[in-house]
């Protein structure tokens, strides 16, 4: 694993619980030894209120890679009401920059 790809989400980690949106949920995962996985992330979005969504909780994956920040974290989604799907996460990889955090 990538020194600078685990100091960035460590640092990212410590922001987050420091200061996040109310209702989200961003949380490394835990390797079968107990210790945190930084490189792979459990996540909630609520819905947004005044839309059919609210009070949706809505789950995904990130996986980041040895490369991160450089390359995006992946997302993998599991909708209730579509099959899983996985895709990077960012509206366009042209538009992405590495010093955008979580």
């Amino acid at each position: 694993m990538s020194g600078i790809a685990l100091s960035r989400l460590a640092q990212e980690r410590k922001a987050w619980r420091k200061d996040h949106p109310f209702g989200f949920v961003a949380v490394p995962t835990k390797n079968p030894d107990g210790t945190m996985n930084l490189m792979n992330w459990e996540c909630a979005i609520p819905g947004k209120k005044g839309t059919p969504w609210e009070g949706g909780l809505f789950k995904l994956r990130m996986l980041f890679k040895d490369d991160y920040p450089s390359s995006p974290p992946k997302c993998e989604e599991a909708p209730q009401f579509t099959a899983r799907c996985t895709r990077t996460c960012s509206t366009s990889r042209s538009e992405r920059k590495p010093e955008v955090m979580l």
